[in-house]
Formats: structure tokens, C-alpha cells, sequence
């Protein structure tokens, strides 16, 4: 049975092909990428080049929708710029293209690599799944892949992300940290003022 996979990283990529392949059900993957919500620019760059890199190792296809969607997104968060509201919106705008992609294609059922990460919130997803499966005709397969373990082989040297994809949780992620900080921060010691140690990032 043809499935579409949703996309929204390479190494939960790979997490979620080995949980479909681990599972009872014989699934031919179609991956499709579609994150209006990955900013900034340079950083959708990296995470779809990762994909499309991994997708050839795998020798899958892959339907990328390459428009970079810095409006589409803030439209859909304005006024609900917090978590989770904003969280909300962004499964719901990205799970109703999945949706919808997965009708055209001929995939009577449609998951996301969202389904792979301890970082989001899997109740969200689902409910947003459902709800846009249930608009388009196809059903949502979800399954708590949090724990599965990805292919080395599919996802080595492939980029890794250190933030959801929103500018707002680039923040949230980095907001304390002392990174690229300037005069350094330096602490009091006895024998003087030392700068702290640098972060590694």
C-alpha cells in the first residue's frame, strides 16, 4: 500500500521508515515535503538538501514543494505567536497539505515524521492529522515512533537541526544561551575578570 510521508527533517526521516518497517503493514513510502513554517531561509535550504540527499540513499521518491513559505506561516500564526497555539496552526496548515497531496497522489493513508520527535505534541498532531484526513478522504496513520532508531546508514553526515523550524522556536532555543555574544560575559574569580568558556554549538 502506498503511504505519504509528510517530511519535515531527514533524521526523523529515518526514524519513521524504520518504524514502517518494522511494522505488520507492507508500505511504499512517497515522501513529501511541504514546511512553510522552517525559517530562515538558509536553514529550509539545509533541511530539504538533507532530505533530498537521504531520499536518493533510500531510493524513494520525493514531491517537494520548494516555495519557501515565510508568508503563508505568519499568516497562519498571527495573533497566536505562542506555544502551543502557534503549534496548532502549524500542524493544521502543514498536515492539510499532506492531506490533500496524499488525495492526489492516489495514498488512501498519510503520516508525518512529526510522529518520530519527543519535542512536539503528539495529541496536536493527531488531532490535526485526523481532522485533515478526514477532509481529504485519506485516513492518518499515527504511531508514537518516539523511541525507533534510524538507519545510520540513511541519515550519516546528514545535517541535524537543533531547533523545531520556527523562527519563534529558534528564539525559545537559543534565547539564553551566550553564543555569538559580544563583549564575551566574563565572571569574577579571585585572581581577576575571565571570560566565560565559549559555548560549542
Amino acid at each position: 500500500m502506498r503511504i505519504l510521508v509528510h517530511v519535515c527533517c531527514a533524521h526523523c526521516l529515518g526514524k519513521l521508515l524504520a518504524g514502517l518497517a518494522d511494522g505488520p503493514e507492507a508500505y511504499e513510502p512517497v515522501l513529501y515535503w511541504d514546511n512553510p513554517n522552517i525559517h530562515p531561509l538558509i536553514e529550509y535550504r539545509r533541511r530539504l538538501k538533507a532530505v533530498k540527499m537521504l531520499a536518493e540513499r533510500a531510493a524513494l521518491p520525493l514531491i517537494a514543494e520548494e516555495g519557501y513559505g515565510l508568508v503563508d506561516f505568519c499568516r497562519a500564526v498571527h495573533g497566536r505567536e505562542e506555544a502551543p497555539l502557534r503549534c496548532v496552526q502549524c500542524y493544521i496548515l502543514r498536515m492539510g497539505r499532506a492531506a490533500a497531496a496524499a488525495d492526489r497522489e492516489g495514498c488512501s493513508v498519510y503520516t508525518s515524521t512529526l510522529v518520530t520527535s519527543c519535542h512536539q505534541d503528539h495529541r496536536l498532531i493527531r488531532e490535526a492529522g485526523d481532522m485533515a484526513g478526514h477532509a481529504s478522504g485519506v485516513a492518518f496513520l499515527y504511531r508514537d515512533w518516539r523511541e525507533t532508531q534510524a538507519d545510520p546508514a540513511l541519515t550519516g553526515m546528514l545535517y541535524h537541526q537543533q531547533y523545531c523550524g520556527c523562527i519563534f522556536s529558534e528564539y525559545d532555543r537559543f534565547k539564553d544561551t551566550t553564543t555569538h555574544l559580544w563583549p564575551p560575559p566574563v565572571v569574577r574569580a579571585s585572581e581577576g575578570v575571565k571570560p566565560l568558556p565559549r559555548e560549542r554549538r
